[in-house]
């Protein structure tokens, strides 16, 4: 059963980059909510189901515009327009002014939106502005400041190869979306889903749904993947697709802020992990179908707690320094 499931979800993983052959099953998180309302609900109102958005589609496009123009160093002024339906970055350099259409928002908006658009049939460009919320402004996307900005162009932002051998905007795409991700001969990318929904954990929902239809629950059961069942390391590695995993030997720099938004690693390296034997997945703490519980304390005690009785493992002091819950 289990070799049956890492098949099944080898396959949702494959299908970001897979042509449309290899995904003939795939058929959109709609389809799943008649049998699946309550998880189809609750998902749909995670930040990952909403990790992708034309920008015009986000929810937060009403935000992406400026009062006044972002300075960039060392004379470089930005400003986000609406032109043409849509919405544009201007930027200038005193002497030049070059305009680029924004085509993607990458990010629910929970902690950031960043701008992608196609630049050429090669090449898409990850702009130097994200949108921060929380703080309700624009300011630099993380690790641009340490990119050069010698020139007009160099400021706009980051170039990304459409596809190859080495980290492109289609993987990017394969990321923050369901199903097969398409490249057409102009170098325009498209999606089957935006978002991260219900077939980019359990693999293609077709044979699925038609076994079920045809009342064989059991053929229909084994049909879907199901991470649940995955050993945690197996679990943690999926979710690592996206979130990240560490490569053999790979030096990964553990202090940076920009690391720590790549789970699976530090958790591979925590003493919970550790000395649980390896049993300890990413679904101990998160239920991939609810929001991320933010600022709950009481829910994340209850979950170490669950393992951490006086009887099995006494709670360290740190643990036994935190408020009780009311």
């Amino acid at each position: 059963m289990r070799d049956q499931v890492k098949a099944l979800l080898l396959t949702a993983a494959l299908a970001r980059a897979a042509p449309l052959e290899a995904q003939k099953d795939f058929m959109g998180a709609d389809a799943c909510r008649a049998c699946h309302a309550s998880q189809f609900e609750r998902q749909s109102a995670t930040g990952h189901a909403r990790a992708l958005r034309r920008v015009m589609e986000h929810p937060l496009a009403a935000r992406f515009t400026t009062t006044e123009p972002l300075p960039r160093a060392p004379n470089f002024h930005f400003n986000f327009v609406k032109a043409g339906g849509g919405i544009h970055v201007r930027a200038d350099d005193g002497q030049y002014v070059t305009e680029l259409p924004i085509e993607w928002a990458f990010g629910a908006g929970e902690h950031a939106v960043t701008f992608v658009s196609r630049v050429s049939d090669e090449f898409y460009l990850e702009h130097s502005f994200s949108y921060y919320p929380g703080a309700g402004t624009f300011a630099l996307t993380p690790r641009h400041d340490a990119l050069p900005a010698r020139n007009l162009h160099e400021a706009m932002g980051q170039p990304i190869r459409t596809q190859g051998a080495r980290a492109t905007i289609s993987g990017c795409f394969g990321c923050h979306s369901t199903g097969p991700v398409f490249i057409g001969a102009d170098g325009g990318m498209a999606v089957s889903e935006v978002g991260v929904r219900c077939e980019a954990c359990h693999g293609a929902g077709g044979a699925h749904r038609s076994a079920a239809a045809a009342g064989d629950i059991g053929g229909a059961k084994r049909l879907i993947g199901k991470p649940g069942a995955l050993s945690a390391v197996d679990l943690n590695r999926l979710c690592g697709e996206c979130h990240r995993s560490l490569a053999e030997g790979e030096n990964f720099d553990w202090g940076s802020s920009w690391s720590v938004r790549h789970q699976p690693p530090y958790l591979a390296r925590s003493r919970c992990f550790q000395n649980s034997g390896g049993s300890l997945s990413c679904l101990n703490c998160h239920d991939p179908h609810d929001r991320v519980r933010r600022n709950d304390a009481p829910y994340y005690r209850g979950k170490c707690v669950g393992c951490h009785q006086t009887g099995k493992h006494a709670p360290s002091r740190t643990c036994l320094a935190q408020k009780e819950p009311d």
